[in-house]
């Protein structure tokens, strides 16, 4: 069940992408806040110095006095005699810069549990929310400490320090850093993975579900189309996705393919039609030749009756090999003008015998890419059909202009809804049954024009009667 496989790999494709992504947001911020806070430590640094430079000494409260300022900094002073002013461990002052230490090596005992106590009280209060007891608490855990403590952060997940020379001495601020913000904010996107993987997967299955019963009624209707009923339409009658747009092209395969088989079966019935007549001569010929004096007569008209036989034949291969478009690559630059009026200079003779007029105007005549010998058959064609068809007296006329070439008579014409298929090979009216030809004429102008992908239409002429046969080749 491939859209059950593929709804349940991308639904776990948006959670690992959501995942990566969330991770990724951690880092970035993590890296922002981290960046803002050696900003901070940096002009603590550098303001406390610029005090300690114009006092000209380290007062022995200046660390009681102000230990964190209003962006939560804080800071401690070593004294040349090495006694350490602050709540942090002589062993912090051998950092350089910027450094990060655990709580424990950073605060001294005493400021550390302290800060515990501090941290704690501070979590009981926003969980029981007791407006008067936190504060209450957290400045009497101060008061034993001796400093004030501006800032909530958790104090066993790493401080930023940056430590340098002041005086005779060194200076060292301190800030909460930023893993404890990360710490949360992945927990939170792994929380939220979790809670999302569920709803994920019901809504990736929900849709497969139904993607999967819309491609099984496909491949059902798909097995009744191979079965022989293709009169079976698969496409609802509004296209909303790619799958309504496949079962759409299915049904336009089918509907190819209903009529391919269409006009195979009428091919096959108007061969046999067709051919009966000419079989039928050439046996009546073959009996009567051992019988008859003359059987000269007879043995001629037999070959005549088998040479129209092969010549019905020899037009179907023609119009088979054009189908496959395997001539295109002969085509060369043809000018339709000159084609046209060679055409005509030799019909227009035999229209005259039949009794009819053959005209010829040309304009703009353009120079496609055409097999030329094939420009001139189908132009033959219609001018042949015309004459056989049109009756005595009809005029007939060739007009081209520019990459468009048509041929109208005035004759009865061809009815609307026969129109389609008087193009297919060895179709003909009813009333055409008694002429000469055996129905390809049409057939051979449609493959050429095809061939040529050139447009094919059949209309009335301009006073509503006899009929107009238009090749528009493809323009220049």
């Amino acid at each position: 069940m491939s859209a059950l496989r593929q709804a349940i790999v991308l639904s776990l494709a948006f959670l690992v992408l959501l995942t990566l992504g969330g991770l990724l947001l951690d880092d970035v911020i993590t890296e922002e806040f981290r960046a803002e806070t050696e900003e901070a430590l940096r002009e603590e640094y550098q303001r406390i110095s610029d005090r300690l430079t114009r006092e000209g000494q380290f007062p022995e409260d200046i660390v009681t006095a102000e230990v964190f300022s209003d962006s939560g900094v804080g800071y401690a002073v070593l004294r040349a005699d090495g006694k350490v002013l602050g709540p942090v461990l002589r062993g912090a002052f051998d950092s350089q810069g910027f450094d990060i230490l655990e709580a424990e090596a950073l605060f001294q005992p005493e400021a550390l549990e302290t800060l515990d106590r501090i941290f704690d009280l501070i979590d009981e209060d926003e969980e029981e929310e007791v407006t008067d007891s936190g504060p209450a608490a957290e400045e009497a855990a101060a008061g034993q400490l001796g400093f004030d403590v501006a800032f909530e952060s958790e104090a066993d997940l790493g401080w930023r320090i940056y430590s340098g020379a002041v005086l005779d001495g060194r200076l060292l601020v301190y800030a909460p850093g930023v893993s404890a913000f990360g710490s949360d904010l992945t927990s939170v996107i792994l929380i939220f993975v979790i809670i999302l993987s569920l709803p994920a997967l019901i809504i990736g299955l929900i849709f497969g579900i139904r993607a999967q019963r819309r491609l099984n009624r496909i491949g059902a209707g798909f097995d009744r189309i191979a079965d022989g009923e293709l009169d079976l339409r698969l496409a609802p009658k509004v296209i909303r996705d790619d799958i309504d747009e496949l079962a759409a092209r299915i049904d336009g395969a089918t509907e190819r393919l209903q009529t391919s088989i269409r006009q195979m079966s009428d091919f096959s019935a108007n061969i046999a039609h067709d051919l009966r007549t000419p079989l039928t001569r050439l046996r009546l010929h073959l009996d009567q030749a051992d019988e008859a004096e003359d059987q000269t007569a007879h043995r001629e008209a037999a070959i005549a009756q088998m040479d129209d036989i092969i010549a019905i034949f020899g037009a179907i291969q023609r119009i088979a090999r054009m189908q496959s478009q395997g001539r295109r690559d002969g085509f060369a630059a043809v000018d339709l003008g000159v084609v046209v009026d060679q055409v005509h200079e030799i019909y227009e003779a035999v229209a005259q015998d039949a009794g009819q007029s053959l005209s010829c105007r040309i304009t703009n005549a353009a120079t496609i890419q055409a097999d030329r010998s094939l420009i001139m058959q189908l132009l033959a064609n219609l001018i042949e059909n015309a004459i056989r068809h049109a009756g005595e007296g009809a005029r007939i006329a060739i007009d081209l202009s520019g990459s468009r070439l048509a041929v109208t008579d005035d004759g009865p014409g061809i009815p609307e809804a026969e129109r389609g298929r008087v193009l297919d090979p060895l179709y003909r009216l009813d009333r055409s049954r008694n002429t000469a030809g055996a129905g390809l004429g049409l057939a051979m102008v449609k493959a050429i024009a095809e061939l040529h992908e050139a447009e094919l239409a059949l209309m009335y002429s301009a006073d509503e009667r006899g009929l107009r046969i238009e090749v528009r080749f493809p323009e220049p």
